[in-house]
């Protein structure tokens, strides 16, 4: 039996806002890596890895920014928190030796309530998660907490005309301009930098960069 439009849709929307199930576990991994690969590269970019860092990465999803991520930082640490347990789930599988090494850390959890104590990483960073947090203020602290002073964070996103273009407006995301990013960030100690545009097959979206203040 073939699912209306507008019950697919939105499906499809709470899929992409917490992978679960079947769907979650074996499909939408992929497809989230599939279709981010442009923004993860620009945002990867912008984060400039060492090796030596100690990185962040909030909302992984299918973790193939995640895995360049622990590629380049090859004596240091890096952790990944994520909502969606079934993401969890295949991120320690795939990623086991690292796991078993101290390379990295996996734990399901929450942006406004990360397990890590304060100044714990020097570079965090989150893609096309942000359309998910309704108080902004309470994410970038807690993003302040655990980032060291001129740490620096970087935030992958959607355009604002893009999320309403869709229709993801009517379907739970918060189309955020980057105006009103970088106001919140502000009064949270971040100072914000570099802004650049990229497009794929979802439209255009940006990454911002930013520094949290000493």
């Amino acid at each position: 039996m073939k699912l209306p439009q507008f019950l697919a849709k939105q499906f499809l929307s709470r899929q992409l806002a917490h992978p679960s199930g079947f769907l979650g576990k074996y499909i939408m991994g992929r497809v989230l890596n599939r279709s981010t690969s442009a923004h993860n590269s620009l945002v990867l970019n912008q984060l400039a890895v060492q090796p030596t860092d100690r990185v962040l990465e909030v909302g992984f999803g299918g973790a193939a920014l995640l895995g360049k991520i622990v590629q380049q930082a090859s004596g240091g640490f890096v952790a990944g928190v994520e909502l969606s347990e079934v993401m969890v789930a295949n991120a320690q599988v795939r990623f086991r030796a690292e796991l078993t090494a101290g390379r990295l850390e996996i734990q399901q959890g929450r942006v406004e309530s990360l397990p890590y104590p304060n100044a714990h990483f020097n570079k965090a960073c989150t893609v096309n998660t942000v359309n998910f947090w309704p108080d902004l203020a309470l994410c970038f602290a807690e993003l302040c907490r655990v980032i060291r002073p001129g740490g620096r964070l970087i935030l992958g996103y959607p355009a604002e005309q893009a999320v309403r273009d869709a229709g993801l407006d009517q379907r739970g995301f918060l189309p955020y301009s980057s105006d009103e990013l970088k106001t919140a960030l502000v009064a949270q100690s971040f100072v914000p930098g570099l802004l650049q545009s990229g497009s794929d097959v979802r439209g255009t979206f940006w990454v911002l960069t930013a520094e949290r203040a000493g």
